[in-house]
């Protein structure tokens, strides 16, 4: 019965004509059928299992769409610097500069209203305000980590003599802003 829930919420969710809509509907579904099943389940069941790991990782793929909007330039130039950096390919960022120097100044521009707007979208598109909070603080959390990773390759040999460095916002005041949108019972 479970594997035939799965598939009618998966069919209805692929109605939806964007990833996020159906998400969306996917991540607030799991998150109801989970409180049912809590409610006349015991908890480490292998129902409640599965629909967990499903929440989780719709949640998960939901966080990564939510921050391409506002920050995927940045989450893309990190992802790529790190795999030229594994496979030992780091003078192929030479004439990065114009790049770079748009991800930062850009980034310090818009920041606090990507961030604003991710924590819109978020409490409007979630019925149930923890699984909403969870979300907010998970992206907000992977914001800070990618941010910090962007810090990182940009310290790497053919970037950190950019001057464009200096004008990178400080990860504690980020954090210390970034708390301020975390939603508070």
């Amino acid at each position: 019965m479970q594997t035939e829930v799965e598939k009618f919420v998966l069919r209805v969710a692929a109605e939806f004509s964007s990833r996020t809509e159906q998400l969306i509907f996917l991540i607030n579904n799991y998150d109801m059928m989970l409180g049912v099943l809590m409610e006349r389940a015991v908890e480490e069941s292998k129902e409640v299992e599965g629909f967990q790991q499903l929440l989780n990782a719709r949640t998960q793929e939901f966080i990564e769409e939510l921050l391409a909007p506002g920050f995927g330039g940045m989450i893309a130039f990190v992802k790529e610097v790190e795999g030229l950096a594994e496979r030992g390919q780091l003078e192929r960022l030479r004439g990065e500069e114009a790049r770079v120097t748009q991800l930062v100044r850009g980034f310090a521009a818009t920041w606090k209203a990507s961030v604003e707007t991710l924590s819109q979208d978020v409490m409007r598109s979630f019925t149930n305000f923890k699984n909403g909070t969870t979300i907010i603080q998970g992206a907000l959390t992977q914001l800070i980590q990618y941010y910090h990773r962007f810090h990182k390759v940009l310290a790497l040999p053919p970037l950190k003599s950019l001057p464009v460095r200096s004008e990178l916002i400080n990860i504690h005041h980020l954090m210390v802003e970034v708390k301020k949108h975390r939603p508070n019972f």
